[in-house]
């Protein structure tokens, strides 16, 4: 009998990690159907007082999976549940035939002397050429994911990574890498996948343009001087002041944010067509604006606003156009990466984000992640490092498209972003 693409996922609350790992594995062996374990990402709750080594033994003893990855975090996310700062363990595992899985650890020490390229080639496995597609989990007290992120960016191109940075530690050390019985607690851990897997990525920032775009006239580093030749300051405060009162309350809250384009080829921009970046600092003497990240003269920037009915709103249009493409299946499992930013104390209630996922997916859509100290996704051709954003990676088999391998390539469409 010819094995199919398979994702099952569960979720646990149990207050006893060992019990969590029983349970969770129980119910994901009897969804898989006697299907082969070919990968399991395992996310826990940093609230768990467990030797990890010994739970990672007993959800190996369980599902006896090909290929174990995952991490700890503040709060896990499951079908229909995202648990915040309670103990709670999820698990999606997956059969997936006629796919290549590559694991590979990254360490801090090896990352600072590392160069794009060859060297990426060698540690993780697949060339360009075989078209890989990426989970990547990182410790933010130990890793530079962003020189990270740019280096994978770089030996592959236009290739979409989906993850995020380990949430609930406070300091190095106090955060869990898992691949497959290794516990690390530094550095990062990834996993390219090729042959018969798409990973269509839905990567939803949650803001909506205010005001109009404006070009960086004069910037340093992070620190932006000039917008169209004015002081950045006033122009911020312009922009401000035009805002309705509602927006201007969001903006008072410290939901005013950067945008800075990511095609400026374009002649006109819309939601998505910007990177959100945190405005870090205001300078009033020299009425410059510090972004948390780098500005170049020439770049648009224009300012946005960050509330909960535009995330959800911007989720579920994203997700709409993934999951309707013409020609493709339906998707078989999905991982979302969520920033520790939304949740309840964002929307007000809980579990908005993985019901509005699969309201639209269907309810039986297997899905599972964590939330995040920083996520990761593409937005255009580049993957970048974001923050308040939900990072959606959509599993199907590559054989169940008709779409032709340039229809497919994730640089054809602004707002979803797809494997080629």
């Amino acid at each position: 009998m010819t094995r199919r693409m398979l994702f099952a996922s569960e979720i646990s609350e149990s207050i006893d990690a060992t019990v969590a790992a029983e349970e969770v594995c129980q119910r994901i062996h009897e969804r898989l159907s006697g299907s082969r374990c070919d990968m399991a990402c395992v996310f826990a709750s940093i609230s768990y007082p467990v030797r990890w080594p010994e739970l990672i033994d007993v959800i190996h003893q369980r599902l006896k999976p090909g290929l174990l990855i995952g991490c700890s975090g503040s709060g896990i996310i499951g079908p229909g549940k995202e648990c915040e700062w309670v103990p709670a363990l999820g698990i999606v595992a997956a059969s997936l035939p006629d796919v290549r899985l590559f694991p590979f650890v990254v360490d801090p020490d090896e990352l600072e002397l590392s160069c794009p390229g060859g060297f990426w080639v060698d540690k993780i496995g697949p060339s360009p050429a075989m078209e890989p597609v990426f989970l990547l989990f990182a410790d933010p007290h130990t890793c530079d994911p962003v020189r990270l992120v740019q280096a994978l960016n770089s030996t592959y191109p236009q290739r979409p990574i989906i993850g995020g940075l380990v949430s609930g530690g406070h300091a190095a050390g106090q955060n869990f890498l898992f691949i497959n019985r290794q516990v690390h607690r530094t550095g990062a851990v990834g996993l390219a996948m090729t042959g018969d897997v798409v990973m269509d990525a839905v990567v939803s920032q949650g803001c909506r343009p205010v005001g109009r775009p404006y070009v960086v006239t004069s910037a340093e580093e992070n620190v932006v001087v000039q917008l169209g030749g004015r002081q950045a300051v006033a122009v911020l405060h312009e922009v401000l002041c035009s805002l309705s009162v509602e927006d201007r309350q969001l903006a008072q809250e410290g939901s005013i944010f950067s945008g800075l384009a990511v095609n400026e080829m374009r002649h006109v921009f819309a939601t998505g067509d910007f990177l959100i970046r945190h405005i870090v600092g205001i300078d009033p003497d020299a009425g410059a604006i510090a972004l948390a990240d780098h500005v170049q003269i020439g770049q648009t920037l224009q300012f946005h606003i960050r509330d909960a009915a535009t995330s959800r709103n911007e989720l579920r249009r994203r997700l709409t156009q993934a999951i309707a493409r013409p020609g493709q299946a339906a998707p078989c499992g999905a991982l979302l990466f969520s920033c520790t930013g939304r949740g309840k104390a964002f929307y007000g209630v809980a579990h908005q984000d993985v019901k509005t996922i699969q309201t639209i997916g269907g309810k039986e859509l297997p899905i599972g992640g964590f939330f995040c100290n920083g996520e990761i996704g593409p937005i255009g051709c580049t993957n970048f490092l974001h923050g308040y954003t939900a990072c959606l990676g959509l599993f199907r088999p590559r054989g169940c498209s008709s779409r032709s391998k340039s229809e497919r390539s994730f640089c054809k469409t602004p707002d979803v972003t797809g494997d080629t």
